[in-house]
C-alpha cells in the first residue's frame, strides 16, 4: 500500500510545530536590527519571486495564470539545511535571525499569495481585490497570533504547574494555526507571530524566566522530530519518473526562482532600505541569505492542496516538485561550503 502524503498532514501536523519552534527562539532585539531585509524578502520578495517565475514559464507556453500559481507555490523558502549548518558554526546571531525570520514570514505570505492565485484561476478575482485581500489576510492573521500569545502568556503566569505551562505552548502553536485557518486567514503567520510574541514576553518577565529554557528544550526536540519526518514525506511525495514529463518547465522555473532570489537579496533599494532603522547587510551575509532560498515542505504542501479539478493540476505539481527537488539538492548539499566561504570567521 502506497503511503499518502496529504496537504492536511503536512500543513496541520508538521508545519505549526516547526514554525512555532523557530519563532519562539527568535530574539526580538536581533530581529529588530534586521527587520527591514526580513520584511522586504517576506513581502515584496515573495510577490516578485512568483511574478518572475510566472513570466519565465509563460515564455515557454504555459498560461500566465497557471504559471503564477506555480510561482506562488515556489515563493516560500525552507532554509532547513542552511539553518542546520549555521547552528554548527560560529555564525552571527543576527544572520541566523535574518534567515529564520524571513523564511517564517514568507512561508505565511507565500501561502496567502498561493490561495489568491488559485482563486484567480477558479473564481476570476481582479488584481485590486487580490491586493486588498492579501493585505487584510496578513494583518488580521498577525493580530490573531498576537492575541493568542497574550492569552497564553497570562495562562502560563497564572499557574505554577510545569506540565500545564508546557502544554499551553503546544495549544498555542496548533490552536492559533487552526483558528486562523478555519476563518480563512494564514495559520502559519498567526503561529509565527504567536511564537515571537510569547518568546519575547517570557524573556522579559521575571516570573516566567525559569520556563524559557524548558520551553526551548521541549520545542527543540519537537522540531528535530518534525524536521526529520518532513524530509521523509518529501521523499514519499516526489515521483522521479513523473518529473521527466516536464524537464524544460522545471529547468526554466528553477532558474527563475534562483534569479528572483538574487534580485531581491542583492538589490539594496528593495531589501536593505525597506526599513529606515535597518543596518546595512554585510556582503557575506547577503551570500548566505541568497543561498538559503531553497524550497521544501511548504511548497510541497501547497502543490498537493490543489483542487482535484484544477486546470493542468498534474503538470503544475510536477513542475513544483521538480523545483523543490532541484533546490534541495543543489543548495541544501552545498550550504556548508557557502557559509564557510561567505563567512571565513565561521569556519
Amino acid at each position: 500500500m502506497r503511503f499518502a502524503v496529504t496537504p492536511t498532514l503536512v500543513l496541520s501536523v508538521f508545519v505549526p510545530g516547526l514554525v512555532f519552534a523557530a519563532a519562539y527562539a527568535i530574539e526580538w532585539n536581533d530581529l529588530r536590527a534586521v527587520l527591514g531585509p526580513v520584511l522586504g524578502l517576506a513581502g515584496p520578495g515573495v510577490v516578485a519571486s512568483a511574478a518572475v517565475v510566472a513570466v519565465a514559464l509563460s515564455v515557454i507556453g504555459l498560461p500566465i495564470a497557471l504559471a503564477f500559481v506555480i510561482g506562488s507555490i515556489t515563493a516560500a523558502t525552507d532554509p532547513v539545511a542552511v539553518v542546520a549548518t549555521m547552528s554548527r558554526l560560529h555564525v552571527p546571531a543576527g544572520l541566523r535571525t535574518l534567515v529564520e525570520a524571513e523564511s517564517l514570514l514568507n512561508d505565511g505570505t507565500g501561502l496567502v499569495l498561493f490561495a489568491l492565485a488559485v482563486r484567480a484561476v477558479t473564481e476570476g478575482i481582479g488584481l485590486g481585490d487580490g491586493i486588498v485581500l492579501f493585505v487584510i489576510t496578513v494583518v488580521v492573521s498577525a493580530v490573531v497570533g498576537t492575541a493568542g500569545a497574550v492569552i497564553a502568556s497570562r495562562a502560563i503566569a497564572a499557574t505554577g504547574e510545569r506540565t500545564i505551562q508546557l502544554a499551553v505552548t503546544v495549544v498555542l502553536a496548533y490552536g492559533t494555526y487552526q483558528l486562523a485557518a478555519a476563518v480563512g486567514l494564514s495559520g502559519i503567520l498567526a503561529t509565527v507571530v504567536a511564537g515571537i510574541v510569547l518568546g519575547t514576553a517570557m524573556r522579559r518577565s521575571r516570573s516566567a524566566t525559569p520556563m524559557v529554557d524548558e520551553v526551548e528544550d521541549l520545542w527543540e526536540v519537537i522540531a528535530f522530530a518534525l524536521t526529520s519526518l518532513v524530509f521523509l514525506l518529501i521523499g514519499f511525495a516526489i515521483s522521479l519518473p513523473g518529473l521527466g514529463h516536464a524537464p524544460l518547465a522545471i529547468a526554466v522555473g528553477t532558474t527563475a526562482v534562483v534569479a528572483a532570489r538574487a534580485l531581491m537579496v542583492y538589490l539594496p533599494a528593495q531589501v536593505i532600505h525597506v526599513w529606515r532603522r535597518a543596518r546595512p547587510v554585510p556582503r557575506g551575509w547577503a551570500h548566505v541569505v541568497f543561498w538559503s532560498g531553497l524550497r521544501g515542505a511548504i511548497a510541497l504542501a501547497a502543490a498537493l492542496s490543489l483542487p482535484a479539478d484544477f486546470p493542468e493540476r498534474e503538470l503544475i505539481q510536477q513542475v513544483s516538485f521538480g523545483i523543490v527537488l532541484v533546490t534541495l539538492i543543489m543548495q541544501g548539499t552545498t550550504a556548508s561550503l557557502v557559509v564557510r566561504r561567505a563567512l571565513p570567521e565561521a569556519g
